[in-house]
């Protein structure tokens, strides 16, 4: 910048100046030369001289210059799709659904292209490479076209003719990302697509604006398909127009019907009446397989898979539900299930049902089991008389019966008087509740839980959240009987195990052939329900001691389900405390604030202290609900529960000989 000493306007450069100021044309040299007074230059007109001279350097360096092209090699032209030169060429046709009229459509795309490549004299037909009934959305899923791909980048093919941008990719990023690479993965044998209806070729610098443009459009119309698609389902749904398709067992009229297909039935009803009769998926899967019997699209090779999700279709029972699933994204081809995200419907009684609803459901049931019932579906009992009145027959593994069932079962052989009377009975026993008897001279006297006595030698259940272990001593009393039966009483919070026949539906294995208890018998479905009537905290278990009771020839194992032992942590590491060393617990939802972290056994907390025990008279009205056992009450069976799933069953006989008739014809 020009400071007030560097630049001294007078009389001449002031002329110049008014000169510039009226709109007079000033060369600027002149108008330097006449506003530097003296020889000394200013920076910038020594700055702007230079600039000039190298111009006109470079100016004149260029016209001196003489052509001598000895290396001069032009580029390659322009490619173009009429190049004479000899090319592989291959074809790509697409449709996306295998109807009829889209089937002449493919063939039609295919002798099309391949006339036109034997009739140009430089090409030789490499291959033609079709999807049928493959969206153009997503690129990963059309098998042929990702063997184009590789062929191409193998160097395999020069040209790729294609009938439209949207036969190639409904993506305009895939069809972008391809071309592209196509073009650029080798630079001395590029790939070009040429795409006739557009007539665009991708070797073409000048087609790539083009091509997003159309590559755009066909993205587009696909987004508006979806979106026509899923407003036509809408409508479909809310008039009643439900769409149904062929599934084993059924073939589908063109007026929404669903006939039943007898041969096909067949193997469905095999399916329903083995689950029901005890047998697993993959068990009947391999007696599928060796009896031949075919699949929808016509294999013999059957597996557990397979069978499990035959059982799952509404349809085979008789009812639709519509729109069970949906595509969330129709470019990545996401199905998800239709968790009330968009219009659905359900249909009881829509079509005549292979098999009927009860039967329908108690095979899913024991699909739930994952294999552990054995001898079918279990009948849930409730005794309904004598001194073991109320208890209900426990099904370890079966996932059918929940905490309600439980009490319903339970409370249906109660009076309401009585209902009432053992409700409170059971708060003065837990200590919930005072009673008369508190003033009597007996309130002194209390007795410690027995658990707090509890040896190995003594009988003994452990209950976590995923199972049941007995001890060996609990097999010893019930003279080492193998199976047994377990009954529960919600109201009275009590457990107890009897001897059992194995034929008995509803029995179990407890012990090892060398006779020692099993580590555990797996009863999640029932520990969820004892832990939620009795709110324990789940990340704890809880042992009890078990009292024997014997009547004549017949013995029971009674279990006390408020009077636990806790077991905190690894049950491997815990070691049996000495009296000096007691710990005392909150083990409910509603006590517990944080975990105890450490491997112990311990006590409920509120045993803590002066009163560890419960009153004498307390503990003498429990005792008494299982004084006046007699030897016909530890054997009385119970009756079914009404409405329970075997008491909707037609009799199990009645079953093994209809799935023996079946066998017979298949």
């Amino acid at each position: 910048m020009l400071g007030s000493e560097d630049y001294k306007v007078n009389d001449n450069n002031l002329d110049s100046v008014n000169k510039v100021y009226e709109g007079e044309v000033v060369d600027s040299d002149e108008f330097i030369d006449d506003a530097a007074e003296s020889d000394e230059k200013t920076e910038w007109v020594q700055r702007h001289e230079e600039r000039e001279k190298l111009r006109a350097k470079i100016k004149q360096r260029v016209r001196n210059s003489t052509a001598n092209n000895e290396f001069f090699h032009p580029g390659k032209p322009t490619p173009k799709i009429s190049d004479e030169s000899n090319k592989q060429v291959a074809v790509y046709a697409r449709v996306s659904t295998t109807s009829l009229e889209q089937t002449s459509s493919i063939e039609n795309q295919q002798m099309f292209y391949t006339k036109k490549v034997n009739e140009t004299p430089n090409w030789k037909l490499k291959n033609i490479y079709s999807d049928e009934g493959k969206s153009g959305t997503n690129a990963e899923h059309r098998p042929a076209f990702q063997q184009l791909i590789s062929d191409a980048l193998k160097g395999e093919v020069d040209i790729i003719l294609c009938a439209s941008v949207s036969r190639f990719a409904r993506n305009i990023s895939q069809c972008l990302d391809y071309v592209s690479e196509l073009r650029t993965a080798n630079p001395d044998h590029p790939v070009g697509v040429y795409f006739e209806t557009e007539n665009i070729y991708t070797l073409n610098p000048d087609s790539e604006q083009a091509l997003t443009m159309h590559a755009m459009l066909a993205d587009w119309e696909s987004a508006n398909k979806s979106r026509r698609m899923i407003l036509s389902y809408d409508q479909r749904i809310c008039t009643g127009q439900y769409q149904v398709v062929d599934l084993l067992g059924y073939r589908h009229t063109k007026e929404g019907e669903l006939i039943i297909q007898e041969d096909e039935a067949k193997t469905v009803r095999f399916v329903f009446l083995a689950l029901v009769l005890g047998k697993n998926c993959n068990e009947i899967a391999v007696d599928l397989s060796k009896m031949k019997r075919k699949t929808l699209t016509g294999k013999v090779e059957w597996s557990g898979s397979m069978v499990r999700d035959l059982t799952q279709n509404e349809r085979r029972w008789g009812d639709l539900e519509a729109r069970k699933s949906i595509v969330l994204d129709y470019k990545k081809k996401k199905i998800v299930k239709n968790n009330e995200l968009r219009d659905w419907a359900y249909v009881p009684d829509h079509h005549e049902g292979i098999v009927t609803r009860e039967i329908a459901k108690a095979a899913q049931l024991m699909v739930s089991s994952s294999g552990l019932l054995r001898k079918g579906v279990p009948e849930l009992k409730v005794i309904d008389k004598g001194a073991l009145k109320g208890y209900v027959s426990v099904i370890p593994h079966w996932n059918e019966v929940d905490s309600d069932e439980y009490y319903n079962a339970c409370n249906s052989v109660y009076s309401d008087e009585e209902l009432q009377k053992i409700t409170r009975d059971m708060r003065i026993w837990t200590g919930k509740e005072k009673s008369n008897v508190l003033s009597m001279t007996f309130t002194g006297y209390e007795v410690p839980p027995g658990i707090v006595f509890l040896t190995n030698s003594m009988p003994s259940m452990t209950i976590s959240k995923r199972g049941i272990k007995f001890n060996k001593a609990c097999v010893k009393k019930l003279d080492e009987a193998e199976w047994i039966e377990m009954f529960y009483h919600p109201l009275l919070n009590s457990i107890i195990v009897r001897a059992s026949e194995p034929e008995s539906v509803n029995s179990f294995k407890w012990k090892k052939e060398n006779g020692a208890a099993l580590n555990n018998i797996e009863t999640k479905a029932f520990s969820s329900v004892v832990y939620k009537n009795m709110d324990w905290y789940k990340e704890y278990s809880f042992k009890f001691r078990g009292i024997l009771k014997e009547r004549g020839g017949a013995k029971l194992l009674c279990f006390s389900l408020d009077e636990p032992q806790i077991l905190v942590g690894n049950r491997s590491k815990i070691k049996a405390s000495d009296n000096s060393d007691v710990h005392y617990i909150d083990y409910t939802n509603d006590t517990v604030t944080e975990a105890v972290d450490d491997n112990i056994i311990a006590f409920p907390s509120e045993w803590k202290g002066k009163h560890i025990g419960k009153n004498i008279i307390m503990r003498n009205n429990r005792e008494a609900v299982l004084t006046n056992l007699s030897e016909d009450d530890i054997k009385e069976e119970g009756r079914p529960v009404n409405d329970s799933v075997a008491s909707l069953l037609p009799d199990r006989q009645e079953l093994v000989k209809e799935l023996n008739e079946l066998l017979q014809t298949m």
